[in-house]
């Protein structure tokens, strides 16, 4: 026994050695994971506070002609209010899609002849904190951005709102929470989703690659990101390219338009009335014209009157003989 002794002693002191910065290190590696931790769960309550009144869930009932037939449904999206009089900012899709156009970028060309277009019309929203359906009426839409603008029809008390003049500072790795509320099932309560910005592209416009949800993103600090959508038949060429083997998923992510530029557009919108009603009652089923560009204007051409003939000149009677 006593010849063993110094190995049984130089192994737990090799033991111990190694242990020693695993022991010393362990307690670090809790308060580092705590204090990540800490502040994630600061980020979601700061956007909670200052956010979560301004996600309001959105009703419409949306028409779908397809071979001289229209059916209607009833639809629901999550919009987010942009200003104090109750202007909200929605997806695009959900005002018109042209169902046609959407297949064929989809690479579904066997189907297009069967598709027609989507409108929608009699749009609903429920306010934080009320159990009503409030009217509301299209204003208009950006059909390059994808997204669209609904006004309350009458707005009361005082509104949380978006401001974009102070944009968040995004870059690589942003962290982004989009507020969202849920359905009548859990009581119509504000949630958040996070994601990351994954990347940046120039094509076809400057806008960022994100994972998340789509709707309104901020940072931590609750400032406004940009707006995040979901390019359908992107998706779909994606799904369709990303099957079989290769699994390509590259492309299965969703865009972010800038928050400046969101709120310039948001700016220009706040401006403008709704769209008049299509049949009395405020519902509406037609999108606002396109203002036409300045090199395309040409001046009114008036139509002239011909100038009638003057009447001939009487003959002069001649004295009698």
């Amino acid at each position: 026994m006593s010849k063993r002794l110094p190995v049984d002693v130089l192994r737990a002191t090799a033991c111990a050695a190694l242990l020693l910065p695993i022991a010393w290190l362990a307690p670090m590696c809790a308060t580092a994971t705590t204090q990540s931790q800490a502040e994630d769960a600061r980020q979601f309550k700061a956007v909670m506070e200052l956010r979560g009144e301004t996600a309001v869930p959105v009703k419409f009932v949306m028409s779908v002609s397809s071979g001289g037939a229209e059916q209607q449904q009833e639809g629901q999206t999550q919009g987010t209010l942009v200003s104090a009089d109750g202007l909200i900012l929605v997806p695009g899709r959900v005002v018109s899609i042209d169902l046609g156009a959407l297949s064929r970028g989809g690479g579904l060309g066997g189907t297009v002849g069967s598709l027609g277009s989507a409108k929608s019309r009699q749009f609903r929203v429920r306010l934080p904190s009320s159990d009503e359906w409030v009217p509301a009426d299209l204003v208009t839409r950006d059909t390059e951005l994808g997204i669209a603008w609904i006004r309350l029809r009458h707005p009361k008390g005082k509104l949380a709102w978006v401001n974009f003049s102070e944009p968040a500072k995004v870059v690589l790795g942003t962290q982004l929470f989009t507020v969202m509320r849920t359905s009548d099932q859990f009581g119509a309560v504000p949630v958040i989703r996070a994601g990351y910005v994954l990347g940046e592209t120039a094509m076809p416009r400057h806008e960022w690659l994100v994972d998340g949800s789509p709707g309104v993103a901020f940072d931590g600090d609750g400032k406004p990101a940009g707006y995040v959508d979901v390019d359908l038949a992107g998706l779909m060429r994606s799904r369709g390219s990303s099957g079989g083997i290769g699994m390509d998923m590259a492309d299965s992510v969703y865009t972010m338009i800038p928050a400046e530029r969101i709120g310039r557009v948001t700016a220009r919108a706040a401006l403008l009335p709704v769209v008049p009603p299509a049949d009395g009652d405020g519902d509406q089923d037609v999108l606002p014209p396109a203002p036409p560009k300045r090199d395309r204007l040409k001046p009114a051409t008036v139509p002239v009157e011909p100038v009638p003939p003057a009447p001939p000149a009487a003959a002069s009677a001649k004295p009698g003989g």
